[in-house]
């Protein structure tokens, strides 16, 4: 989100002062992340989940991270592929097609107005929250990556796939809905 607000204030004649409140926010959230990260080691894993007792602490935590992260892209692709559907429902006529009347106070709107209208509010709805989407979706890769870097398989803990980084092929992509293992597992996980 921090980028896309530096792309769009550095495109505009922006003022030295715009440009320091942002870079703070950025230091700030810099801060913010590594804090965060920095409490998985005080939540004691090792004495609530024991067969972890063995593992590296430190690919734990990046599984536990990979873990909250996952089930938050989950969250947020699935609303959009929700959204996605029912914009496509919406033009194509089954749900609540484009062009439909509508009366607002006494005057009433020409149709093709109302439902391009809406339509363009909803795309918008979408692209606003795609970024946030993508930057976490890399992240949990990142994740991936430094999760393969620190395995070793006599813990037998499955290892997470990375997850691709457009919404189609996300869409189609079966391990979106696989949750990231957090013990260990003889033979094929469920």
């Amino acid at each position: 989100m921090l980028q896309l607000a530096w792309a769009t204030i550095e495109k505009g004649n922006t003022s030295s002062s715009v440009l320091d409140v942002l870079a703070s926010l950025e230091h700030s959230h810099a801060r913010l992340v590594t804090k965060t990260e920095a409490l998985y080691p005080s939540l004691n894993v090792h004495d609530r989940i024991p067969e972890l007792k063995d593992v590296s602490l430190e690919f734990v935590q990046i599984l536990l991270m990979a873990r909250d992260l996952k089930i938050n892209i989950r969250r947020r692709a699935v609303g959009s592929f929700f959204e996605w559907d029912k914009l496509d429902r919406a033009v194509g006529g089954k749900d609540k097609p484009l062009g439909v009347s509508s009366v607002a106070g006494s005057l009433v709107l020409p149709e093709a107005l109302l439902g391009t209208k809406l339509h363009q509010q909803t795309r918008k709805a979408i692209a606003k929250r795609q970024p946030a989407l993508m930057a976490a979706i890399r992240k949990y890769n990142t994740y991936c990556e430094q999760l393969a870097q620190l395995h070793n398989p006599t813990w037998a803990i499955p290892l997470p796939a990375p997850l691709p980084t457009t919404l189609g092929d996300l869409r189609n992509d079966p391990t979106l809905m696989q949750d990231v293992w957090i013990t260990p597992s003889m033979g094929e996980v469920p």
